[in-house]
Parts: structure tokens; sequence; C-alpha cells
């Protein structure tokens, strides 16, 4: 489902991408967005939606909770149907709970899962408040083994001084965190 959604909406990719440097959400989201379009373009990795899409099954679950009561309740109006309401209000404020520990716990800044040759990729990103220090992890499986980078970086980094996101250092970045996480290890003979 995400992934049809994310077909229609491609990005230029003759624009750079370019932020308000002083907003770090928007920073993290552009670098996030490069690193994106680089490992499923030049690195050829199939992206996969099952975070994304677990996450949206969760909220329509508390949606179906919350337009049934509401349903009931234009349909019966409040002293017969209060226990419903109950039910229902207690359903969709705990569902949402577990799309909150679901974020927290699962998600973890996820921003890229893929696929390529049966291995599988991982790639979040974290930026503390009151900080400019980007956080990146990244993990994968490959051929069972299991491994993981983690690195932190000052924002400006990856920016100029005009806030245009240099796609030049965020693919070198890009090619050693891919050689790091997707390449099979050489055996000593």
């Amino acid at each position: 489902m995400v992934k049809q959604i994310v077909e229609k909406w491609k990005v230029d990719e003759s624009k750079p991408v370019i932020v308000e440097k002083y907003d770090k959400v928007a920073v993290k989201n552009g670098i996030d967005d490069l690193f994106r379009k680089i490992f499923s373009s030049k690195h050829e990795i199939t992206e996969t939606f099952r975070t994304r899409d677990t996450r949206l099954f969760i909220c329509f679950v508390a949606v179906v909770f919350s337009g049934v009561g509401c349903l009931y309740d234009f349909l019966h109006p409040f002293p017969e149907s209060k226990y419903v309401l109950g039910v229902c209000s207690f359903s969709y404020f705990s569902i949402v709970g577990l799309l909150y520990i679901w974020e927290w716990f699962v998600e973890k800044g996820t921003f890229f899962e893929g696929i390529k040759s049966g291995n599988s990729i991982r790639l979040s990103s974290y930026i503390p408040r009151f900080s400019g220090q980007y956080t990146f992890t990244g993990e994968s499986v490959v051929e069972g083994e299991k491994r993981e980078i983690k690195f932190t970086k000052c924002i400006s980094t990856w920016l100029d001084d005009k806030g245009t996101v240099l796609p030049g250092k965020v693919e070198t970045e890009s090619e050693a965190i891919f050689n790091e996480l997707l390449k099979p290890k050489k055996t000593m003979n």
C-alpha cells in the first residue's frame, strides 16, 4: 500500500535537496531522503514497507473502533450506547498506546528497509533535541550473519552554506555503509 503511494510521489531527480539549515527536522529528513534514494537506485536495493504497513494497519484498527463507536452512538443515542462507547473508547486509546510503543521500540526512526539478494537492510537516524549531531544506524542480515554500523556526525558535514544537502558526500558515506553492511566478508584460506 505504501509502495503505491511512494511510486506516485517520486521526487524530481535533477533538483538538489534544499532545506532550511536551522530546522534540524528538515535537515534530517533531507539527508534521510538522499540516503534512501542512493540505496534504492545506485545500490539497487528493493525497498520494503513492512513496518510502515504494520503502522498503517494499527492505525486502521484504531479508526475502526472509533468509527464503530460513533456509528453505534448515532444509531442508538447515549444512554443506550454507553457500554459500547466505553468499550470502543478504551479499545481506541489502548491501540493508540500500542502504536506509540510500536513507533518507539520497533521503528526507532527507521527511514529505509530493503532487500537485496535475500539479504535485508534497515537504516535509521536520529537527531537529539538541542543538538546538531546526526546519528545514523544501519543494520543488516547477510547470509544469516547480523551486522550493524553506527556513527554520529554533525549535520553540517552534509550541508553547504545555503542549506543544500551535498549528494557527493552522502553518496561517499553510503558507499562505505553499503560495503560494511552488505558486502560478503572475505574468508581467510
